[in-house]
């Protein structure tokens, strides 16, 4: 499946799939946070994406990205009409 996304701003990256096989997409931070430990921040995507009818959206952790960095990711769902900005909560 192709995701169809619109940059938000000129600090997007592209969604990435780590492989072919890949359960989902990778998706980038536009801006640098600094989340102190303990605490909690919405990280802006800058991408409005367009989700198949009759499915949503699932933003899940990253073993890696917690295992490397000590950062986890509030699992989301993202609405099949949800035409936002794209944000992840993270966790420090």
């Amino acid at each position: 499946m192709q995701l169809r996304f619109a940059r938000l701003s000129e600090h997007t990256t592209a969604p990435t799939r780590g492989s072919a096989r890949a359960a989902g997409y990778n998706l980038y931070s536009a801006y640098d946070y600094t989340i102190p430990p303990m605490e909690k921040t919405v990280v802006k995507i800058d991408i409005q994406i367009a989700l198949p009818a009759g499915c949503y959206g699932r933003v899940a952790p990253c073993s890696g990205l917690a295992a490397k960095h000590f950062i986890d990711v509030g699992a989301g769902v993202i609405d099949e009409d949800y035409r936002g900005n794209v944000g992840c909560c993270e966790l420090g």
